[in-house]
């Protein structure tokens, strides 16, 4: 049962409003100080001598009007622009308007749809930090931050349960809102919770994580939300040979050339139809060479088919950049190639300037990536010192496909929950290039579609939401929008985002640093400001 309590609000007749979820409540004056905008309500009205409750938010105002006269009549007028010399104000009240967010079941504390709407009169109370955490269903081991509003309600989801993590993460925001802050709190969340998280940091933020914070000016926040500066438990740093590391004792790494599909190459690479056709022909021609030397069981023929129509035979092709190279020029020294002379010399001097970067089959490397896939293990492939896009897409590439290709194969589920966290993911996939980089789109639609099983996770982070392709927002159940300036940006997140009271997004520009809409299926696609709790680990660059 619940506790008689005092109304602060009543609903009003309806004023010709088309949306039917959206109700006008009238606030007495004396409970004004008891009401604002995002607070979550209970609203109690009778239907033909029978109660029924409704779960609502306080989606707009609350504004205030005057009791007995016109806003617009004298007295009022002078009420306010003689506010300095006249001690008198005319009686006021709030009007507010709440959004139906379902028909509640008050013993239970849960909501469900309905198809009707409170009646006039009927009357608005608060609900409590506990009520509100059944009705949201934020319980989990995964801490997050707070709901906005409400400090004693703690925002958590489980690390255990398919429909959280496994659905992939877009973290979207502007320069300083906040959004790498709330990316690392996931992070140690993920690794305290026994999960594999590698990040592919572009800035070499991430570097310093197994150190505590040191960020003295936000020790208040500290003990707002009951945490303190702690490192994670387990972190290894790698980055790509010939690149300047930002740690010491960071592990330089390169990948196998014939771990690249040579489409995906192609992509990365920029090659035009032209220089397309002139290097798969040397691709194949050399896998087939491969193919004769070791014999495969496979007949000639369906073996160079099954390579035409999509990579097969991995690193057992053992084909390299350089033999790629020498073919060309090959075929530019004996001359047999006139009529397409002008692609190879382009095509070579592509690759050249991708083999100067000594990315590929170097002593260096990390095999099939399956160190990393260790729990409780943040693993951080530092991009910081390469300045090559091409490379560090080839890098990011390999690894996605390389983990997921382990997890396909754990079919004794002997691997650790995976989350992979891509910085700057515009940077990877943009909308610009997304019509030339349907290869490796493809890699995430895949890792995406059948990942979710294998508790693979991906998590975006972009400044730049509106450069991103519509693909990448497909992938991701749950946002987490902090701060975004410029209609572009805002209507990316928006437009991939159904159901959400349109309300929500205008205070979504107006956002306070390290405060964030959360919207997730896991919440059943109910959207709230979360203030997100400071991460314990060191973020390097921000606190040097």
């Amino acid at each position: 049962m619940v506790e008689e309590q005092k109304a602060i609000g009543y609903v009003n007749f309806d004023g010709g409003t088309t949306d039917s979820n959206e109700l006008e409540v009238r606030i007495p004056s004396e409970t004004l100080h008891d009401i604002r905008r995002g607070q979550y309500v209970r609203i109690e009205s009778d239907f033909d001598s029978k109660k029924r409750d409704f779960f609502a938010r306080i989606s707009r105002g609350p504004f205030f009007v005057p009791d007995a006269v016109s806003k617009d009549s004298a007295f009022a007028r002078a009420a306010i622009l003689h506010a300095g010399k006249v001690k008198f104000r005319p009686d006021f009240h709030g009007i507010c308007y709440a959004q139906i967010m379902g028909e509640l079941d008050v013993a239970q504390m849960k909501t469900h749809g309905t198809f009707v709407r409170p009646r006039p009169q009927a009357a608005v109370y608060p609900l409590t930090g506990e009520q509100i955490e059944k009705l949201l269903e934020l319980s989990g081991d995964m801490y997050i931050g707070k709901l906005d509003g409400y400090s004693s309600v703690r925002v958590r989801i489980p690390s255990d349960k398919n429909a959280a993590l496994p659905r992939n993460v877009g973290i979207f925001g502007t320069v300083g809102s906040g959004k790498t802050n709330t990316s690392q709190v996931l992070i140690e969340e993920a690794a305290k919770h026994n999960w594999a998280v590698i990040v592919l940091d572009v800035e070499g933020e991430y570097v310093d994580m197994d150190k505590p914070s040191e960020q003295k000016s936000l020790g208040h926040l500290f003990t707002e939300f009951g945490v303190k500066p702690e490192g994670v438990r387990a972190l290894d740093v790698y980055h790509p040979v010939e690149t300047e590391p930002s740690r010491s004792d960071s592990k330089a790494f390169g990948i196998r050339f014939s771990n690249i599909e040579p489409q995906i190459l192609v992509e990365i690479l920029g090659l035009t139809q032209a220089q397309t056709d002139r290097f798969l022909e040397i691709w194949h021609n050399l896998a087939q060479k491969e193919y004769s030397t070791k014999k495969k069981t496979k007949t000639s023929a369906g073996f160079v088919k099954s390579v035409m129509e999509g990579f097969e035979g991995g690193p057992a092709l053992g084909i390299k950049l350089d033999d790629i190279i020498k073919q060309i020029d090959s075929i530019l020294e004996n001359n047999e190639e006139r009529t397409n002379k002008a692609s190879y010399y382009v095509l070579r001097r592509k690759l050249r300037r991708v083999q100067r970067y000594g990315i590929f089959d170097s002593k260096e490397t990390l095999g099939d990536y399956s160190e990393l896939l260790q729990a409780n293990k943040v693993s951080v492939i530092d991009f910081s010192g390469s300045s090559n896009f091409q490379i560090n897409n080839i890098v990011i590439t390999d690894l996605l496909r390389s983990i997921f290709e382990l997890k396909l194969k754990d079919k004794k589920k002997e691997l650790p929950n995976v989350m992979i966290v891509i910085e700057e993911a515009h940077t990877f996939v943009s909308k610009d290039n997304a019509s030339r980089m349907e290869e490796t789109l493809d890699v995430l639609r895949e890792i995406s579609r059948r990942g979710r099983k294998r508790w693979i996770s991906l998590c975006f982070i972009s400044q730049q939401p509106s450069h991103l392709p519509p693909e990448i927002y497909e992938l991701c159940n749950t946002k987490i929008a902090h701060q975004t300036t410029g209609g572009k940006n805002l209507d990316a997140i928006k437009n991939s985002t159904g159901g959400v009271d349109p309300s929500v997004w205008d205070d979504v520009p107006k956002l306070g640093q390290g405060t964030c809409l959360f919207i997730s299926s896991f919440f059943k696609n109910r959207p709230m400001f979360c203030n997100v709790r400071p991460c314990m680990s060191k973020r390097k660059h921000v606190e040097e």
